[in-house]
């Protein structure tokens, strides 16, 4: 018996997974520093409230640490939030290998106490999110990083699948539901000195990634997608707040794929319709007259956005309006892209409209100190840049999404001698198999 005593031990120290009857926020209200609340595989944990860290360095996950659906998962059943970790004293937490629902049923809108499914960062540092599924929110993000008193840092956002994430149908169907706050990101970010790093983000229908300022934190090797649903932007350094006034300072955006709505039909050689309509409004956003009128006089200041690389279909492949001291190079469209939407109701709002659907908009005489591309053909367009999410997706029936993605392929649609039907349209500006550097 005194030979088996140190494996008794062994056996009652290791931390077998706890079943979906637990009460979760006792355990680790119990737990304390280092604490793992270790999920069991392929459960489902309805919450009622959100499930709160308690102290530093606990963890959050599956037991084995699955990557894909045998992931357990937390269930939104009451308010908006999954999982928080953004109170005092919350140093070092970890949420991994957990899949979180927001639940959210149908189209409808987010309810009161708007959150997001999840919420880390907080006055805290050094926080990690890794190979966890987030979709469905209630609210309006499906990952939020705060920043606390402005002294978040070194959060770590990283191989997490996210979307989809809000819905899109009323901005041009139903616009008087707007209070319904349809919308959500995909990765709100606002933690300084953090890395969001190699995450999928798919039909996030406000911003897949969303910065709002986060000096010096690092967002690369990321895709970002829409597929069903259209989104807003793709990348957006728009925000000039918390971080004011528009403060990116060593923010960088580098190296991300970021894609459009593909065809999901044939059309004739080069284009196709789209059941679902789903493109990038704006591929990536640079300032705050991206998203809003000329009556912000605010910017954004500092960061640098270098080799990323889009594809598909956009209304803006970029967008750059009231920046100053930015680094804008070296990025890419690959394969093929179309540039289309028709000007919605809130476009003639203003005194002047927006420049229609490009692949690259500048506004020249709100930029300062900004180091971009010549224009040159498939180059920079000097236009309006305002309220540029006021455009809408053409119909599900124009032929106007360029193929790729996986989907259907390029070959001209004759069948039996029939002809190729053709529907151009006057807004619609094509890059069909091109190749365009932004040097």
């Amino acid at each position: 018996m005194r030979l088996l005593a140190p494996l008794t031990l062994l056996v009652l120290l290791a931390r077998a997974c706890v079943p979906n009857t637990t009460d979760l926020q006792a355990q680790l209200t119990a737990g304390g520093t280092g604490y793992v609340l270790s999920l069991c595989a392929d459960q489902v944990y309805p919450l009622t409230s959100s499930l709160n860290f308690t102290a530093p360095k606990q963890e959050i996950s599956t037991e084995g640490y699955p990557t894909d659906g045998r992931r357990a998962t937390l269930r939104v059943d009451g308010g908006t939030c999954a999982v928080r970790a953004d109170k005092d004293g919350l140093d070092g937490v970890h949420l991994r290998n957990v899949q979180v629902d927001g639940n959210r049923q149908g189209n409808e809108g987010a309810p009161a106490g708007n959150e997001g499914n999840i919420v880390v960062g907080g006055s805290n540092r050094g926080q990690l999110v890794e190979w966890v599924r987030s979709f469905n929110p209630r609210g309006w993000t499906c990952l939020h990083i705060t920043e606390g008193d402005l002294n978040c840092t070194e959060t770590t956002v990283q191989h997490n699948d996210i979307g989809p994430c809000g819905y899109d149908t009323w901005m041009d169907v139903r616009p008087r539901m707007a209070s319904l706050t349809q919308w959500a990101d995909g990765i709100s970010l606002s933690c300084t000195n953090s890395t969001v790093y190699n995450n999928t983000v798919v039909d996030a229908t406000d911003g897949g990634i969303v910065i709002f300022g986060a000096p010096l934190s690092t967002v690369k090797g990321n895709r970002v997608r829409a597929a069903t649903r259209v989104m807003l932007g793709g990348i957006n350094l728009v925000d000039v707040t918390p971080w004011k006034p528009g403060n990116y300072s060593g923010t960088r955006v580098a190296s991300n794929r970021i894609e459009g709505g593909y065809a999901t039909a044939m059309g004739n050689a080069t284009r196709g319709p789209h059941a679902q309509r789903a493109l990038i409004k704006i591929g990536i956003g640079v300032g705050p007259r991206v998203w809003w009128d000329k009556t912000d006089q605010s910017t954004s200041a500092g960061g640098v956005v270098t080799d990323n690389v889009f594809s598909g279909a956009f209304s803006f492949g970029m967008a750059v309006g009231a920046v100053q001291n930015f680094q804008i190079t070296n990025n890419t469209f690959v394969g093929n892209s179309t540039f289309i939407g028709e000007y919605g109701a809130n476009c003639t709002q203003w005194d002047q409209t927006p420049n229609p659907p490009v692949p690259l908009l500048r506004e020249p005489d709100t930029l300062t100190s900004v180091n971009i591309a010549k224009r040159e053909t498939y180059g920079w367009v000097d236009g309006r840049v305002q309220g540029l999410t006021c455009f809408v997706a053409p119909p599900a029936d124009d032929w106007a999404w360029p193929y790729g993605g996986g989907g259907v392929n390029a070959e001209p649609t004759v069948e039996k001698g029939a002809a190729v039907r053709s529907r151009p349209a006057a807004w619609l500006l094509a890059a069909s198999a091109l190749v365009i550097l932004v040097v």
